[in-house]
């Protein structure tokens, strides 16, 4: 056969060094240079799960460290592929069978034991790259962020040579685009230089350069007549994974890019491989080999020619079929810049999570940071990756971020040692992120609160007890991005959140002594940098060691035992024998020490307290109580604004305390909609003093309500939140030429459940196959089905493109679960099915 000059990729992880004695260090760093990105636990063991939705169905659970929460149903050992739940029964095979992860076996971690973190180059340069810019942003990251753990430079399309035409984004992997006339191994070794590790993308199943499938025969599968039976994105040829010449190809080329230095592949494309080896495993040199075998022995092949210390990428969509030989996965589509672009990774987190750090790495691709997304929107991509430690690559031009953008960057980077509590994928946008921390002895959680709709505010309210948060006390509350202490309640607290944003919070239990709270290097506040904690016996001394990179403004904050005032003494920073300079704020309930890094390593610090004076004032009772309904299960209360001082409000459900807000509303969730209740509110002081009612105000401050007698005669089933599957592509519904507002379209194969309480009668409503039809075969159709607490009530007629559309009601008598579900009718996908609209869907009183 004869060889042709290949292109190669490269891929390494970051490590971790030594760590304390309470977390097993990972001990095969494949460079112990490597930048601390905390302690990495030990692995494969036996952790804590969740295999469905507790009470608060919008919470979305991670761990970090060696955590136990009473919100574990169970535990999961991945040696076994086995679950033991509370009660003592088993679910075996849990991954393989019950999550469809055929080839199912725990990720190896010696080598790679944190996802990668790095850069790139498709969502800035697309198929436009140059050598020159890769070259910018290595010695950028080398500069600038290498040492707060970026490690990875990938290069994607666009370094290939051009086809025939002269276009850009061939599938030949023979030459060189010419903004890579240099070839692609200098580049690999400058991108070494600068302590970084380079990698490539390719798409290398396919080919589009006919010269090269005919020097090579045998390598491609062809027709008898010696066309292709296969022309895709992945290529105009595709490789014949059975013949012996196609196996030495496909070696070679993965050689030859190991060769030029690089250690890290993405390999693009491959459901589409999978899809096609399915349909034309008769032309192929072997004939009617199952699909995911013929394409496993493809990466085997790809996996043995880079050899086990480069990392591989699959991409995109879920290669599920490579679980086992792939170190992480593209779990979704690409990304694009701006709001909507977002949620193409939002969601693939959403159902895919459960496999990161676990089965491999998670890769929900880029984020990206810059404009024109606002601050507070490049906050929430970044909480993103920062709460769920999946694979980290920014795609952005590093030199023309903002100093603000710059450092929310830095406050995510590296990936660390996260991994799901969550062993199933989420039905719905879950807005409540809740990560749980255990590190040197601090037991925390790192809670995010998202807003994803861009038009309104949402108002978002935790309860301690639904975060598995045990402790009948006050919590500590912490605002990271705005650096900001929040006090110390019980029970729990309801914040607003404003449009396309989110706060993050730090919940640690007050236990009556002066604690750290949080610091400011990472989202995780203390898993990257903290490597020692003390305390004196008195509690009035903490000391400490942090890790930090060379100029980072550095930030402890400490919450003081709620109603005990102190301030900052004495405090000292030392880099070695270099005392650093430092500032000090103490505030009423917390303080604040600052320094600066002079250069990278580790820090010993140690913060004497003083008592203090603390200000009060008697607060006053709040007036003019409501309560508006929030679907069928939720309550808005409100009250007026005072006039005169105070830290809040606490509300009262029947009496039992609910939580803090500093508002003049609460949202209180998981109401019975057919159930009384009795809402209160009491203005509170930072001590946790309420106010007091004189015995001579026979006034009566309290509301009783039922939520369904607040409810409207009709509500849009558009308005209301639902769990289920999520259409590849979402379209405003249009029939007939004619667009339709409070409607919604559903792919084939998806489900939507609403809970709804059993207060509604009946569901009216039409169906149509929408006018933005992607693709459709003749006669293809898709069937409307209605479904009440899972009894079938209603199904459409086969629907096609071209029917009108068809108006329905049903009823609904005591129906609390509601179920729309669309099939289709010829088993197409959620990708290939017709668009199926639900117009103006209305429940009746």
């Amino acid at each position: 056969m004869k060889k042709i000059a290949f292109l190669v990729l490269v891929a390494g992880m970051m490590m971790a060094t030594v760590v304390p004695a309470e977390i097993s260090a990972q001990k095969k760093s494949r460079n112990q240079n490597d930048v601390w990105a905390g302690p990495v636990t030990g692995w494969p063991r036996v952790i804590p799960a969740r295999i469905k939705d507790g009470d608060n169905k919008d919470l979305f659970v991670m761990t970090l460290g060696e955590v136990t929460t009473p919100l574990a149903q169970g535990e999961f050992d991945p040696i076994r592929d086995q679950v033991t739940l509370k009660d003592g029964s088993v679910i075996k095979n849990y991954y393989r069978d019950t999550l469809g992860v055929k080839f199912y076996k725990p990720i190896p971690k010696d080598i790679f034991p944190l996802p990668p973190s790095g850069l790139c180059t498709w969502y800035y340069y697309y198929q436009h790259i140059t050598d020159r810019e890769v070259r910018l942003n290595a010695d950028w990251i080398a500069a600038n962020l290498k040492t707060y753990g970026a490690k990875y430079v990938q290069i994607d399309d666009g370094w290939q040579a051009l086809s025939a035409s002269g276009r850009k984004g061939s599938r030949d992997w023979t030459g060189f685009d010419p903004n890579f006339s240099g070839g692609m191994a200098d580049l690999a070794a400058y991108i070494k230089s600068k302590g970084l590790v380079p990698g490539i993308w390719i798409a290398p199943h396919g080919q589009s350069n006919a010269e090269v499938v005919k020097n090579n025969p045998g390598v491609f599968i062809l027709k008898p007549d010696g066309t292709s039976p296969s022309r895709t994105w992945e290529g105009d040829w595709l490789l014949d994974p059975t013949s012996e010449a196609g196996k030495s190809y496909f070696y070679d080329l993965f050689a030859a890019m190991r060769g030029w230095g690089y250690e890290y592949f993405k390999i693009d494309g491959q459901p589409i491989v999978v899809d096609e080896y399915r349909q034309h495993s008769q032309y192929m040199a072997v004939p009617g080999g199952a699909a995911d075998s013929l394409y496993r022995v493809t990466l085997d092949i790809a996996r043995e020619a880079i050899g086990d210390k480069s990392y591989l990428l699959g991409c995109w969509g879920l290669p599920i079929e490579g679980a086992g030989i792939m170190d992480g996965s593209r779990t979704g589509g690409d990304v694009v810049l701006g709001w909507d672009g977002f949620f193409t990774a939002l969601d693939p987190t959403m159902e895919s999570y459960w496999q990161h750090n676990i089965v491999w790495y998670t890769d929900p691709d880029v984020m990206l940071l810059r404009q024109p997304l606002t601050i507070d929107q490049a906050r929430v991509w970044a909480t993103l990756q920062g709460l769920t430690g999946q694979a980290l690559m920014s795609s952005d031009r590093l030199t023309d971020l903002s100093a603000e953008r710059i450092d929310m960057m830095r406050k995510v980077y590296p990936a660390v040692d996260i991994r799901p509590l969550d062993l199933f994928p989420a039905g719905s946008r879950k807005r409540i992120w809740d990560l749980k921390v255990n590190h040197l002895g601090r037991q925390y959680d790192v809670t995010g609160l998202f807003n994803f709709d861009a038009a309104k505010p949402a108002t978002l309210s935790l309860g301690w007890k639904e975060l598995g948060i045990e402790t009948d006390g006050p919590v500590h509350v912490f605002d990271y991005w705005n650096g900001e202490y929040m006090g110390s309640w019980e029970s729990g607290l309801s914040l607003e959140i404003m449009p396309a944003s989110v706060r993050v919070l730090t919940l640690l239990p007050d236990n009556g002594k002066i604690q750290l709270v949080s610091t400011s290097r990472h989202i995780t506040q203390g898993w990257v940098d903290l490597r020692e904690l003390r305390t004196d016996e008195q509690g009035t001394t903490i000391s400490g060691v942090s890790s930090l990179p060379a100029g980072n403004e550095y930030r402890l904050h400490f919450a003081y035992p709620r109603g005990k005032y102190f301030r900052v003494q004495s405090a000292v920073a030392m880099a070695g024998k270099r005392k650093l300079d430092l500032t000090t704020n103490s505030h009423q309930g917390w303080a604040e020490v600052a320094f600066t890094a002079p250069a990278s390593g580790e820090i010993n610090w140690s913060i004497t307290f003083e008592p203090d004076y603390a200000y009060s004032y008697t607060v006053r009772q709040p007036e003019g109580i409501s309560v508006e309904p929030q679907g069928l299960d939720a309550a808005l209360v409100t009250w007026r604004s005072q006039y005169y001082l105070n830290s809040g409000y606490q509300v009262y459900l029947d009496g039992e305390l609910l939580g803090y807000t500093p508002n003049s509303f609460y949202m209180i969730n998981n109401l019975d909609p057919l159930k009384e209740y009795t809402v209160d509110v009491r203005t509170v002081w930072d001590d946790g003093t309420v106010n007091q009612r004189s015995a001579n105000d026979t006034r009566r401050y309290d509301v009783t309500f039922t939520l369904s007698q607040l409810l409207p005669g009709e509500v849009s089933l558009s308005d209301m939140s639902w769990t289920g599957h999520r259409s590849w592509f979402s379209w405003p519904v249009i029939v007939g030429g004619r667009r339709y507002p409070d409607s919604f379209g559903m792919s084939g194969g998806t489900v939507r459940k609403y809970e709804i309480g059993g207060v509604f009668s009946s569901l009216s409503a039409s169906v149509a196959v929408d006018d933005n039809i992607r693709r459709a075969r003749p006669g293809q159709t898709v069937v409307f089905v209605i479904r009440g607490d899972g009894r079938e009530l209603w199904r459409s007629t086969p629907v096609g493109a071209d029917d009108p559309t068809t108006a329905f009601e049903v009823s609904l008598e005591g129906v609390k679960e509601l179920e729309l579900a669309v099939e289709s009718g010829d088993g197409e996908s959620r990708f290939g099915g017709l668009p199926a609209d639900w117009i103006k869907p209305v429940l009746k009183r």
